[in-house]
């Protein structure tokens, strides 16, 4: 039999919901990872998508990060594919379930560092950008991953960044 974990990362919602229903979805799962990370990696949009959601609406908890120090947004956001509005409103239960903005992961930095590696301009990012700037924690954008990279750094790096770099310096000399 396969692991429902396996199941939520590679297969429709359709066979993830049957191979889910009636199970514990707080358990950890035989690979370590959570569903909500295992749902959040599957690569059909659609998919991800209306299986997270389906996830949420069952009560799922979030796990422990992945081996990599990946967390629940790391992967939402660090997705090849994208739906920013679909990306907003997981986030926001995400968050609202108690995912850390601030989450650093060894290898790929901090949360934002994966939102700002999305290609997409600044003015498509807006939504995730005031979704970070709303929280209630004071936000870290120099934390560096064990490559050195930071928020700051991404976006100094990266001309079509530049209202959100200029965002981020603002908040910092606000929260100095």
């Amino acid at each position: 039999m396969k692991s429902v974990n396996l199941i939520a990362s590679l297969k429709s919602t359709a066979e993830f919901v049957a191979a889910a229903t009636g199970a514990d979805l707080e358990a950890p799962q035989p690979d370590g990872k959570s569903l909500l990370m295992a749902a959040l990696s599957n690569t059909d949009l659609a998919s991800r998508y209306a299986s997270t959601q389906w996830l949420l609406d069952q009560g799922a908890v979030l796990g422990a990060p992945n081996s990599e120090g990946y967390t629940e947004l790391h992967v939402l956001f660090g997705a090849v594919k994208h739906d920013i509005m679909r990306d907003l409103r997981i986030a926001e239960q995400l968050i609202e379930i108690g995912a850390d903005v601030n989450a650093v992961s060894p290898r790929g930095g901090l949360v934002f560092c994966e939102v700002l590696r999305m290609k997409y301009f600044d003015e498509d990012l807006e939504p995730l950008y005031d979704l970070w700037f709303s929280q209630p924690v004071r936000l870290d954008f120099e934390t560096p991953s064990k490559h050195g990279t930071t928020p700051l750094t991404l976006a100094k790096a990266v001309p079509y960044r530049a209202s959100i770099l200029e965002r981020m310096e603002s908040y910092l000399a606000q929260h100095a």
